[in-house]
């Protein structure tokens, strides 16, 4: 294979443990030398030096033999022949944890090393494993499978991601093997759920049978084919070579192999990856038009179906440069939402896929890692440029982006027809969280009606194809685990996710999952000080850290982990993930939080348009004023005890006539009903007066 690594090429022997480059300015494969000698399929409208580098940065003249700066990672990556080497060595050794390049390596096959923090003294390190299960889908056999390692291997548990995969935490080294193995026999994969490469693509978790779901899965499946690594590493480490590949649709195989635009590395056993693979993480999401269950503008592609007026799928929307990940005080770093690229006919869909992912392997930054993902590179180039360049690995223009309905955010909770005669039913798992009673109760019911399972994005999971006579029997069972009916699940629960956090994600700052309940708690006691209803409901989302796993700077109100005990307040997103929250305020310790949510909820409730949610209210009154409210804060003015214990509404209908009334008012039913009498009882005296 030859490749092109800025002014200098270099020939790689796939085999060979010890690669090495003459100099790297960002991983080009043909098409890169292709388009700086001569721009011959579409001329670019920006001017272009003789070799086309990572353009997030200056380009300084070569005025040295030095060469250019690359994060350790592109080293550690470089030099293990395929993501083999120290790893298959490492896990070979009697020390409980692995080093620092093998530490990056186990990524790409699915795993995190880790230790428990809440621990002093020698680390007691451990690992995470983290399933690929395209669109959620779990068979029957892998989720007993997990189950019985959570118990065997793992601390007890399951965790359900917010990228609809299944997380195992604290298998020891020496179990690795066995683990992996066993999984990869079961139906299952961690291929690529970690490191520079596209991870799990998600896709709504409903089981519904209509032709635009059905087809949306089906991309997600494809398009998690064609980006899995070809060359075997997964494998040759952890079954010896022997491979359990279940066979791909031919149009994947063909899209995967096709070189017509110069995206592939020729002879190379990663055709599109290459010796460098991506980098960074690369996220896909695959939905239908109105459901946002995938939170569809935070992944670097979106792609939407679109049907014609017969529901038949036509072709897709897509949508580049979505992330969530940034670093605290640092402002060249943030969030962002993708935006609209372009439409392709659904026979092509693949093709662009495969472009947009050579754009950002040949131009995002390899040297600062916080730097790499693509979102970076489109907002350094503007997406028009970006457009253009991908059009030159795609071969075609991007068709205009086809209108799209309103966004709504589906939870998929609660028991629903399928289409297919059968029946879902979708539970709730804080923070998607699965072990105790829990844990046994849906074993039990999987196993007894051999049910298949999804995981959603937002932690939780589907029951598919259950018979109508078993919906008395699997709802009591559940019931009496705690796995209840949405309408009897708190709604600050319902939509609420936190990340892992402590004790043994590495990067956490402070509690997310741990702290998360007992927030939750306190926000419904403010909600109840303040004279919120209880349906009166806020998407909270809290991180240890700000990485965003839980995706916090789309909720209405996002916790983020900076410092022991402290957020940073974020607000402004929205019910439905299409408004980016803000940075708020800094530092606030735990202890602390009431005093700046009793005034925003207090406003918000006195304040608010009809139907206007909290973060929609935030967005329109501005922070400056919110900050102003919040300073000013002493406490919500306490109605004086009435010296009478009258109850003044003797039924419900009357009651909630006067709550509607009393809205438009900003007051309570309560406030209205005895204004009311008293201007009725102040007029009669007025009238014996006279």
């Amino acid at each position: 294979m030859t490749t092109s690594f800025g002014s200098a090429t270099s020939t790689v022997i796939p085999n060979d443990p010890k690669i090495r480059m003459q100099s790297f300015t960002g991983l080009k494969s043909l098409h890169s030398i292709a388009l700086a000698r001569n721009h011959r399929v579409f001329p670019l409208p920006f001017s272009a030096p003789s070799v086309i580098r990572a353009v997030s940065t200056p380009v300084k003249p070569e005025t040295s033999t030095t060469e250019p700066k690359r994060s350790k990672v592109e080293i550690f990556k470089e030099q293990s022949n395929f993501i083999r080497y120290p790893l298959n060595e490492e896990i070979l050794t009697d020390t409980p944890n692995i080093n620092e390049a093998a530490t990056q390596l186990i990524k790409f096959h699915g795993s995190y090393q880790q230790y428990n923090r809440d621990e002093r003294g020698t680390r007691s390190y451990s690992f995470m494993l983290r399933t690929k299960n395209p669109g959620g889908k779990v068979p029957n056999q892998l989720y007993l499978t997990m189950d019985d390692l959570a118990d065997q291997f793992g601390i007890g548990t399951l965790r359900l991601t917010t990228r609809q995969t299944f997380q195992l935490h604290g298998v020891l080294k020496k179990n690795l093997k066995t683990v992996m193995s066993t999984i990869i026999k079961n139906m299952g994969s961690t291929l690529g759920a970690c490191g520079d490469l596209n991870r799990n693509v998600l896709a709504p978790a409903a089981p519904l049978m209509t032709k635009e779901y059905l087809f949306a899965q089906e991309t997600a499946d494809n398009i998690a084919a064609l980006l899995t690594p070809q060359s075997g590493f997964y494998y040759d480490v952890w079954v010896d070579g022997e491979r359990f590949m279940t066979s791909e649709p031919p149009e994947v195989v063909k899209a995967r192999n096709d070189n017509s635009h110069n995206t592939n590395f020729p002879d190379s056993p990663e055709p599109i990856y290459g010796t460098q693979f991506l980098p960074r993480k690369f996220k896909i999401a695959v939905t239908v038009p109105t459901d946002n269950s995938v939170d569809i503008l935070t992944n670097d592609i979106g792609v939407v179906v679109v049907s014609d007026d017969n529901g038949e799928p036509q072709g897709f929307n897509i949508y580049v440069g979505g992330g969530m990940g940034r670093t605290h005080r640092m402002e060249a770093t943030f969030p962002r939402l993708g935006e609209p690229l372009g439409y392709v006919p659904k026979e092509d869909i693949l093709y662009a896929i495969k472009a947009i992912v050579a754009t950002q392997r040949d131009h995002g930054r390899r040297d600062d890692r916080r730097y790499s993902r693509m979102k970076y590179l489109i907002s350094s180039w503007g997406i028009e440029k970006f457009k253009t360049v991908v059009e030159q690995y795609y071969g075609k223009k991007f068709e205009p982006f086809r209108e799209l309905p309103e966004w709504e955010f589906k939870s998929y909770l609660g028991w629903h027809e399928q289409g297919d005669g059968a029946l879902f039913c979708g539970l709730h798992v804080d923070n998607g969280r699965v072990g105790g009673k829990m844990k046994k109760t849906l074993r039990e019911v999987i196993e007894k009606y051999n049910l298949n399972v999804r995981i959603t994005p937002n932690q939780n999971i589907i029951l598919c194809d259950i018979r109508s006579a078993w919906r008395r029997p699997i709802t009591t069972v559940l019931a009496q685990a705690g796995l209840l009916h949405p309408k009897y699940v708190d709604p600050l629960n319902l939509t609420a996710m936190a990340c892992p956090a402590f004790p043994l994600c590495p990067l956490a700052i402070t509690e997310a999952e741990r702290g998360i309940p007992d927030i939750l708690k306190r926000v419904r006691s403010v909600f109840e000080k303040v004279g919120l209803k209880y349906n009166d409901s806020v998407v909270i989302r809290i991180t240890g850290c700000p990485n965003g796993c839980a995706r916090p700077y789309m909720a209405e109100l996002g916790l983020v982990g900076d410092g022991p005990n402290s957020y940073q307040i974020w607000l402004g997103g929205t019910p439905n993930q299409t408004q980016l929250a803000r940075s708020f305020m800094d530092k606030v310790k735990v202890q602390d939080l009431e005093n700046v949510f009793e005034p925003l909820f207090y406003y918000w409730k006195q304040k608010r348009q009809p139907k206007e949610s909290f973060g929609e209210f935030t967005a329109r009154i501005g922070f400056e004023k919110l900050k102003e409210l919040v300073d000013k804060w002493e406490g919500v003015v306490q109605t004086p005890p009435a010296r009478y214990n009258l109850k003044l509404f003797a039924d419900k209908e009357t009651y909630q006539a006067v709550d509607e009334l009393a809205k438009l008012q900003n007051k309570t039913a309560h406030q209205l009903a005895i204004e009311v009498i008293r201007n009725f009882v102040a007029s009669q005296q007025n009238g014996k007066s006279e």
